[in-house]
């Protein structure tokens, strides 16, 4: 999965799973910044995976639900 394929599936899962974080995010300006941070933690579970497993999605879920306790 290249770069920017990566960028836009983990922006769609946030939107699709944590909508909240995503329009906070978006109204405060930082979803580029957020999604960048977001993508580097996923980097080793999308690296050279399919985007239509279903447990790659799970597992990117639980990373985001991670992060966004941290935030």
């Amino acid at each position: 999965m290249n770069d920017s394929i990566a960028y836009d599936y983990v922006k769609l899962v946030l939107e699709e799973e944590f909508i909240r974080a995503y329009l906070r995010f978006s109204n405060h300006g930082i979803l580029h910044y957020e999604l960048t941070n977001i993508l580097e933690l996923c980097a080793p579970l999308i690296k050279g995976l399919d985007e239509d497993d279903r447990f790659l999605k799970y597992e990117v879920i639980g990373t985001i639900a991670d992060y966004l306790q941290e935030v």
